[in-house]
């Protein structure tokens, strides 16, 4: 109320329009009363906010704007709880009320720009990532970013050019490290991502994901031994990791140790009771191991899990097949082609 009493000390020596300065003041009383309800219910929405009363703290967000509409502070964090909630379409919305009231805030369209990202639009959030770098906010973070969206947008072009720019914004970016790694395995410049992953772990030997994928390049190079001291570095780091246990089953399946891969196979099952990969790969070691009753098993159980899973649909009609039971290869290898797997046509063509 300082400001107002400050005017009403101003006018006192002139009587003659004190009614209309009277008015004003009156307004004014209104308005600061209005932006003190704003500022009070704002504070409110903070300590809800960091006490993860989520809905309470856009209960007060909004109330602020109610008392105050152009209130960017209340827009940002009302966004910024949106999207704690996973609700990006919102959190969009309000980033974008946001910008209008401060369209020269960098930070402002990198915020926006991963709620689109994480709304499953890609494109717009490139656009987004890269306004915030021309207004500014040009921080390791936004390049990593808009290199993750890029590679799911599989630019993986530009996608390494943006995680070597957050490297030169900070050299010890252990994930932007690993992510230029698989940007350029998918580039099929092999010995560039086996660097690159270990530069990331050198820097996190916590990076557990990055011992994996080098043994995945390592694979790709035909270097199974290798990538299975890759695999083995990965489960001592996390005895749970059960991608490098599927992934070691499968080097050791690519080398011919087909007992050593059932059991690889059978710990990822063991780990994840959910990964129907890893019961679709335990189905092709019994194959090779001619126990065709349990390769039948692991794949119905992949199909239970992911009943569109057609590579399991293929396995087991070629189990069938091995078994002498042609009606039910045949239908299993329907059931993929049904389900848009055109190489299954042609295994089709013999089936009544």
């Amino acid at each position: 109320m300082r400001k107002v009493y400050f005017i009403l000390s101003c006018i006192l020596g002139f009587s003659l329009i004190s009614y209309a300065q009277e008015v004003v003041d009156t307004n004014s009383t209104l308005v600061v009363e209005k932006n003190q309800e704003a500022e009070l219910a704002y504070n409110k929405g903070v300590e809800l906010f960091n006490a993860k009363d989520y809905q309470g703290a856009i209960t007060s967000f909004s109330e602020a704007i109610n008392f105050k509409p152009g209130f960017l502070k209340a827009y940002i964090n009302r966004a910024s709880v949106y999207n704690e909630n996973a609700n990006y379409k919102q959190a969009v919305d309000d980033y974008s009320k946001a910008i209008e009231l401060d369209p020269n805030q960098g930070k402002l369209y990198f915020s926006r720009g991963m709620c689109k990202y994480y709304n499953g639009e890609g494109q717009p959030a490139v656009l987004d990532f890269a306004e915030a770098i021309n207004k500014g906010y040009n921080g390791a973070e936004v390049f990593y970013y808009r290199g993750v969206v890029e590679f799911t947008l599989e630019d993986y072009k530009n996608a390494i050019i943006d995680f070597s720019q957050a490297i030169v914004f900070k050299p010890d970016y252990a994930y932007a490290y690993n992510d230029r790694g698989s940007a350029k395995r998918m580039m099929n410049d092999f010995e560039g991502a086996i660097f690159d992953y270990e530069q990331a772990v050198r820097i996190n030997p916590n990076l557990i994901l990055a011992y994996n994928n080098i043994g995945s390049v390592k694979r790709k190079k035909g270097d199974n031994e290798g990538a299975i001291t890759s695999y083995d570095l990965a489960l001592k780091w996390d005895p749970n990791y059960y991608m490098a246990a599927n992934n070691r089953g499968s080097a050791n399946y690519d080398l011919g140790r087909y007992e050593e891969s059932v059991l690889d196979f059978k710990k990822a099952i063991q780990l994840n009771p959910k990964y129907s990969f890893a019961y679709n790969n335990l189905g092709t070691a019994y194959m090779k191991l001619t126990q065709y009753q349990q390769a039948v098993d692991a794949y119905t159980k992949a199909l239970e899990i992911d009943s569109k899973f057609v590579y399991a649909y293929m396995n087991r009609g070629a189990t069938y097949e091995m078994m002498r039971k042609p009606d039910l290869a045949c239908a299993d290898w329907k059931k993929a082609f049904e389900l848009g797997f055109e190489p299954a046509k042609a295994m089709t063509y013999e089936c009544k």
